[in-house]
């Protein structure tokens, strides 16, 4: 019972966060209000309950089956471009470690080990853990790591909400016009005498059970085929395992032919309302007083405008070198939020599966390329 009225008042407020952002038609309000109303709460440490332990894994569970699903033979195709697009994303990516790693060890208090950590962008529960091994400053790490993933929280929605406006705008996108041919078609009178009749007969009424049935029995079987996907590779210690690995499982079986549950779009609402509230989560006083501190804060800020400004870079490389649109490929280039970004592609109708793939890669190299390079430091 408690874990449920916990899960009711986080979920609660976070209901009104999103009520608040959107009356103010703030882009990505179910996400961002959230964020900012328990965030907020926790800071002014009111005392709230954390989210369960089970939360974000199923959200993310359900993330893969959004993704999964979306993935077909057509789809399959279409992966050969990304090769070069994942060249691009793991180099930048590893770059901006050495780069922005150097810098701020260069212009701030924080030893070698904790800048390079700080500036990856990789997932902060891997990115923790390699921390914990090295000997690293893991509070800085966390809050240097909060600060990228709710700038890319509060920013990217409202870029990508301008871009999309850009690129309605350039393709002249408008309402259709009389006799365009686009207009709905116009419903068959009824003979007059006529009435409307509802006619359900045995066997109309038995095939719409067996229907419902079937849907069921489909998403069972979608959620299995999920989580045993997501289980497995967050065993194997797989980067974002669980979300990883319920898509790769829900796509290969919907390549293969056969049926999985596609889930409503409605459901993505309530799912970024309750990945916004795993965010605050990290957010308090002491996380907010190390941000503010002058000696900490200005080489963060620069190092992390760095990594924002080159990500617009690297999304302008892969737009040109793919022919996907600009938006996907902004997606596909931010520095952070796996989880997130490909929530946003679904969410803004982009294309998830690029999204998550791209993001993958760059989290694969980072959190499998630093804990050698940490060792060979270490030996020298």
């Amino acid at each position: 019972m408690q874990t449920i009225s916990d899960i009711a008042l986080l979920f609660g407020l976070g209901l009104i966060g999103w009520f608040l952002l959107n009356r103010l038609r703030m882009p990505a309000s179910e996400l961002i209000g959230p964020v900012i109303i328990i965030g907020a709460l926790r800071a002014m440490q009111v005392n709230l309950p954390t989210s369960p332990d089970f939360l974000f894994p199923a959200a993310q569970i359900v993330i893969g089956i959004f993704v999964g699903s979306m993935l077909n033979r057509d789809a399959v195709r279409e992966l050969k471009p990304m090769a070069v697009s994942a060249v691009v994303i793991i180099a930048w990516a590893l770059s901006v470690v050495f780069v922005a790693g150097f810098f701020l060890a260069r212009f701030s208090a924080l030893d070698l080990y904790t800048a390079m950590l700080s500036a990856s962008m990789g997932g902060l529960p891997e990115i923790t853990v390699i921390a914990l091994a090295s000997g690293a400053e893991v509070t800085v790490i966390m809050v240097m790591q909060m600060i990228r993933m709710l700038g890319t929280v509060l920013l990217f929605p409202l870029l990508l909400k301008w871009l999309e406006r850009r690129e309605n705008s350039s393709a002249g996108i408008a309402a259709l016009k009389p006799g365009s041919g686009g207009g709905a078609a116009e419903p068959e009178a009824t003979p007059p005498g006529s009435p409307l009749k509802l006619t359900f007969n045995r066997a109309k009424l038995h095939k719409l059970g067996f229907a419902f049935k079937d849907s069921w029995l489909r998403v069972l079987v979608t959620l299995a085929v999920a989580s045993t996907g997501g289980l497995l590779l967050d065993a194997l210690g797989v980067p974002a395992g669980l979300l990883v690995g319920s898509t790769i499982f829900v796509a290969a079986v919907s390549v293969a032919g056969l049926p999985v549950s596609r889930l409503s779009p409605r459901l993505l609402d309530l799912l970024l309302v309750f990945i916004g509230i795993t965010v605050a989560d990290n957010i308090s006083m002491e996380t907010l007083t190390t941000m503010v501190d002058p000696d900490f804060l200005i080489p963060i800020l620069a190092a992390t405008a760095a990594m924002f400004a080159t990500s617009f870079g690297v999304a302008w490389i892969i737009y040109r070198l793919t022919g996907w649109d600009f938006p996907t490929s902004f997606l596909a280039a931010a520095p952070g939020g796996f989880t997130v970004m490909t929530a946003l592609a679904i969410k803004h109708d982009r294309d998830p599966f690029k999204v998550s793939m791209l993001h993958l890669c760059r989290l694969l190299s980072i959190n499998l390329f630093i804990p050698f390079v940490f060792m060979f430091m270490m030996r020298s």
